[in-house]
């Protein structure tokens, strides 16, 4: 039986890149491995999702832009925002509901969380930063003085941390396991990307999830829904 060179040639190429397409893809590590890396030296860090974006139609880039928390020798926390860094997109995706949020996050024990978490909250409860005070029967978290600048680094100057919502995520087992969103408030939640603060501090990324045609193709196709996300109480 003869057999058809070309035809024979062309089915091995097709089938290799078919494997190569579904096994063969390099794994990536995430922005968030690297950081770990990079700041294993570092006592306590936080890394926060300042922006996110979907670039192409047919081909897309996913991408991060982070805000990160690290301290200066002295011990005084600063703020960096970082250029772009595209991720891939089941990290992207996985992350879709945690604008706003830390997600990674070393603590003054040591101890590394890769769980969503209110921004701010490692900082919460140590009595180095500051202290819980009480107004009108309610007790919240307020930062000492020289301190008082880290309530606009976290964005928590028009959102104060209640001392009931924080110790329902430190005793509910959110650091390190899964992601903490505080309380509903209606059908919606107080931190994340859909939370009202989040809504009306970042206009711009809203406007652009609504009408980018890369954006909206993607989300057709991942039925738009965040995944793995816990739900504070």
């Amino acid at each position: 039986m003869r057999i058809n060179l070309t035809v024979l040639i062309s089915t091995i190429f097709l089938t290799s890149m078919f494997l190569i397409g579904c096994g063969g893809r390099e794994f990536k590590k995430s922005p968030l491995d690297a950081y770990i890396t990079e700041f294993s030296n570092e006592a306590t860090f936080s890394v926060i999702i300042e922006d996110m974006d979907v670039d192409g139609t047919f081909f897309k880039t996913y991408k991060h832009l982070y805000k990160v928390i690290r301290n200066k020798k002295d011990g005084t926390p600063y703020s960096e925002i970082t250029g772009w860094k595209e991720v891939e997109k089941d990290f992207f995706w996985k992350n879709e509901n945690n604008l706003g949020m830390t997600v990674l996050e070393k603590n003054g024990e040591g101890k590394i969380s890769k769980a969503a978490s209110p921004p701010g909250y490692g900082y919460v409860g140590n009595k180095k930063y500051g202290e819980w005070r009480s107004n009108n029967g309610n007790s919240f978290w307020a930062f000492y003085g020289q301190y008082m600048f880290m309530s606009h680094m976290f964005g928590m100057s028009n959102r104060p941390v209640y001392r009931n919502h924080y110790n329902s995520y430190s005793s509910g087992g959110y650091y390190g396991g899964r992601g903490y969103y505080g309380p509903k408030t209606g059908s919606s939640t107080m931190y994340g990307t859909n939370s009202a603060q989040t809504k009306k501090s970042k206009p711009n990324f809203f406007q652009r999830r609504a009408t980018k045609s890369g954006w909206s193709s993607s989300r057709s196709r991942t039925g738009g829904r965040s995944r793995g996300f816990g739900y504070g109480k």
